[in-house]
């Protein structure tokens, strides 16, 4: 853009002056950047678009606008080669020729002077392009995309780190593809039926599925956050659960369904290294876990454990980053792992995440005290677990901020279901303390936190409760409702 500036500037320059001296001048710098610029930085650009075009996500080879932008940039190489560089000799050497008298540019002047500025517009055009993308593939795309299908633009705090809407946004999907990772496991890829981007997510990130049913169930994202095309997640099928699962398996390529969020309450951290424990499904979050902390260059381990090899997603993939970091327990071939030893064998800080029934959870915590007293404990939870600490139901009031209503709710009832009498709309999905998708700021009072999202270390927090398990001490909250 600032080499076609300046050839810009000299053209209407060469087509302005009435000096000849001055004219001649503009049209040999021309002449010089063609000849020792211009092919070089137009080889340049065409190189690295294809490079970045076809070796990215976001790339040449999945969405037309990049190329289109793509033969934009090379074109404007090609014109002032073929185009420009013939007539800005002529055009000096005309400039030279004049004796006397006022400057007249020549017709090869005038035509330099209305084709050289349109050609920095190009430039300019394809630059804003790759900034603001109206084609959905930044925030501000996206809001632009779907304002101009009429739809409404998502909120930003579905997709952070925790802070989820008190109302959610369905975004239409569809599915794309179906996969059959392992045994009683399906992986399904999930494309905005509006054709613009997915909102942006971290590793740990997960989504609600607004079913065909009605059923919202809550799932961990795997694939690559930086492919906005598309959300990926893997299912288990439980014929003992509620439903959902087995509703998940029914789909197939082409069926439409919604989804909200992201949110996320299981991210990554900075730590000197990580042990990942997984148990079954709860491998999905992992998946892009890995890959940050390969990107990070943060020494890591995966601790995988399942019913079967062949019960066990994703393990072909996961084997080829080496034995010397995974991990693998089948418990029909090796049985159950030493917990303690790959508790015990990382550096101080580890930073350790586990994910996976109740009873490998439950097993890890009891041993980190022990095995990895310098360590940190992250845990996501797909099932509620018995807590023994839980307090006596009493009952409470909630008092909404915004219009002073206050709620009343019974000892025999969760907060959440005495609040949707004020407020119908109030979304929630799993409702048993896991998702934070219910997740209400706390104005004034104290939560007594029951949930499953906050760590033991945030179980003092007073700014933000989940009104589907948790309730208040002192009898009164207020909440910004």
């Amino acid at each position: 853009m600032g080499l076609s500036l300046s050839m810009a500037t000299l053209a209407l320059i060469g087509y302005l002056t009435s000096d000849p001296g001055v004219a001649e001048g503009a049209y040999y710098a021309m002449y010089i950047f063609d000849e020792s610029t211009v092919s070089l930085v137009s080889l340049v650009c065409g190189a690295t678009g294809v490079l970045l075009g076809c070796g990215t996500p976001w790339g040449l080879l999945r969405h037309w606008w990049l190329l289109v932008k793509w033969v934009l940039t090379l074109g404007v190489g090609v014109f002032a080669w073929v185009y420009t560089h013939p007539l800005v000799l002529t055009a000096a050497e005309k400039a030279a020729a004049t004796e006397g008298g006022v400057f007249r540019p020549s017709p090869e002047g005038t035509l330099l002077a209305w084709t050289v500025p349109p050609v920095f517009g190009v430039l300019v055009f394809v630059g804003v392009v790759s900034v603001y993308k109206p084609w959905g593939r930044t925030r501000r795309g996206l809001r632009y995309a779907q304002a101009l299908a009429g739809a409404p633009a998502p909120s930003s705090s579905g997709s952070g780190s925790g802070a989820g809407p008190a109302r959610a946004t369905d975004v239409p999907v569809t599915v794309e593809a179906v996969d059959r990772p392992a045994e009683g496991v399906v992986s399904l890829r999930l494309a905005p039926v509006s054709g613009a981007a997915t909102e942006p997510w971290r590793p740990g990130a997960h989504i609600d599925l607004v079913l065909p049913s009605g059923k919202v169930r809550q799932y961990s994202l795997h694939g690559d956050p930086a492919d906005g095309s598309a959300y990926q997640v893997a299912v288990l099928r439980d014929t003992k659960g509620r439903g959902g699962s087995v509703e998940v398996h029914g789909l197939s390529v082409g069926d439409r369904l919604c989804v909200r969020g992201p949110r996320n309450h299981f991210p990554l951290v900075d730590a000197p290294a990580f042990l990942f424990v997984a148990g079954g499904i709860g491998i999905v979050p992992f998946l892009p876990m890995i890959e940050e902390a390969m990107r990070r260059g943060t020494p890591w381990r995966l601790l995988y454990v399942g019913r079967s090899r062949a019960s066990m997603a994703f393990l072909p993939r996961l084997e080829r980053y080496g034995a010397e970091r995974v991990f693998v327990y089948a418990r029909d071939l090796t049985g159950r792992p030493d917990l303690a030893a790959h508790l015990s064998a990382g550096p101080a800080g580890t930073a350790v995440y586990c994910c996976g029934p109740d009873g490998l959870m439950r097993a890890v915590e009891e041993l980190m005290d022990t095995a990895c007293p310098a360590g940190v404990l992250h845990l996501e939870r797909f099932t509620a677990a018995a807590d023994t600490a839980v307090g006596e139901n009493l009952p409470f009031e909630v008092e909404l901020g915004s219009t002073g209503a206050v709620v009343s709710v019974r000892a025999d009832q969760s907060a959440l279901e005495a609040l949707r009498q004020e407020a119908p709309g109030l979304a929630a999905s799993c409702e048993d303390g896991l998702c934070g998708s219910c997740e209400l700021r706390v104005l004034r009072g104290t939560p007594d936190h029951r949930d499953h999202v906050l760590s033991p270390a945030e179980r003092g927090r007073t700014d933000v409760m989940y009104p589907c398990v948790s309730r208040a001490r002192g009898g009164r909250i207020v909440v910004d409702l």
